[in-house]
């Protein structure tokens, strides 16, 4: 195999690579719209949507106990998956998704909220075939870099588990703590795909002397824990705000935010931590970064990224909560933790190192 067959295959992978990143947002942000349009139980099945591959776009389509049928078939998947959980000593989760009421309320049939979830889910296939092409595309690095293709494998053994743990989130009625762990899975995936990108790049130039390049990496690592916690926090918040706004049959947008317990105080406080960590790690980057390159270019979308998700939270605590908010600021998070994963990945490539005296040099 001569270099130049190689370098196009290994240019062919990150294609693949930057394809399935893309998608993987693509996915997160079709399912904020979900949640923004309360179209979360569009189709009251999985991986079928009413029985069918292609959803119908009409009530008439449906036979008249359609609500009946699959509360049914939704109790015996519970069942089922009360029984898997149980051994682990979940039993409080066990018996809610066993007897809690609200897990078997079916909503009606309103045919533009189950198009939006069917997008949601053929994204969400797309992404599993980029995935695949991706694995086979990566075993050029079997050889020398094991690593790769494992990690890529990997990577797909998260998302078919995120796909079973969407069969999960519709079959418990979208029970809060089934999507915070929903959450937490994509975030892993998103990990997953940009250290590899990072990782399979062809020789990137120098980032820093020794000493920076390591207070970088132990920064990021920070920024990415904070994240994380941030992120957490807002699961609950918005887990609470679900709740708040079904009991006041979702008007009365105003009183939302005053009926939030302590923890949206702790989310609303943590931010600031969140900007100046950030705001410190940027300021670093564009004082040492003297070439316009992919680092510095991250810097400023990290940047841009963490000023929208101040914004927009300010937004929603401030004035009564808009619906077009909440999908921006969670889709902004993620964005956020990708361009730290990426930093944190680029900072620890180990061909960019130089010392202090090669940088005198």
């Amino acid at each position: 195999m001569t270099i130049p067959s190689t370098r196009k295959k290994q240019n062919r992978f990150r294609a693949l690579l930057r394809a399935s990143i893309f998608c993987t947002y693509l996915v997160i942000l079709a399912g904020a719209v979900v949640r923004m349009t309360g179209s979360g139980m569009g189709c009251p099945d999985w991986p079928k949507c009413f029985g069918s591959y292609i959803p119908p776009t009409s009530i008439r389509e449906l036979p008249i106990d359609y609500k009946a049928h699959y509360i049914e078939v939704r109790k015996t998947k519970n069942e089922k998956l009360a029984k898997l959980i149980r051994p682990l000593g979940w039993d409080e989760m066990a018996a809610k998704i066993s007897e809690d009421p609200s897990i078997y309320e079916e909503t009606d049939f309103i045919w533009q909220r189950t198009w939006i979830e069917y997008v949601n889910r053929l994204a969400g296939a797309l992404l599993g075939v980029l995935l695949i092409a991706a694995f086979l595309s990566s075993l050029i690095y079997w050889k020398k870099k094991r690593s790769v293709p494992l990690l890529v494998l990997g990577v797909i053994i998260v998302t078919g588990f995120q796909g079973w743990m969407g069969s999960v989130v519709v079959s418990t009625n979208l029970l809060p703590g089934v999507l915070t762990a929903h959450m937490l899975l994509a975030f892993l995936v998103i990990a997953g795909l940009v250290y590899l990108y990072v990782k399979t790049a062809f020789g990137m130039r120098a980032l820093a002397t020794v000493n920076l390049q390591n207070t970088m990496r132990y920064a990021l690592a920070i920024l990415i824990g904070l994240t994380l916690i941030q992120v957490l926090l807002g699961t609950q918040v918005r887990q609470q705000i679900d709740v708040i706004a079904k009991s006041l049959e979702f008007s009365q947008r105003e009183l939302w935010i005053a009926q939030l317990d302590w923890i949206f105080k702790v989310h609303r406080s943590f931010s600031l931590l969140v900007l100046l960590g950030n705001a410190w790690l940027c300021y670093h980057i564009f004082k040492y970064q003297q070439h316009y390159n992919a680092v510095f270019r991250t810097a400023i979308y990290l940047a841009v990224f963490v000023g929208i998700a101040t914004v927009s939270g300010i937004i929603m605590a401030y004035f009564s909560v808009p619906s077009w908010a909440q999908p921006v600021h969670l889709f902004i998070s993620c964005l956020i933790f990708g361009a730290q994963v990426y930093l944190y990945s680029a900072f620890g490539r180990k061909t960019q190192i130089r010392t202090s005296a090669m940088t005198a040099n």
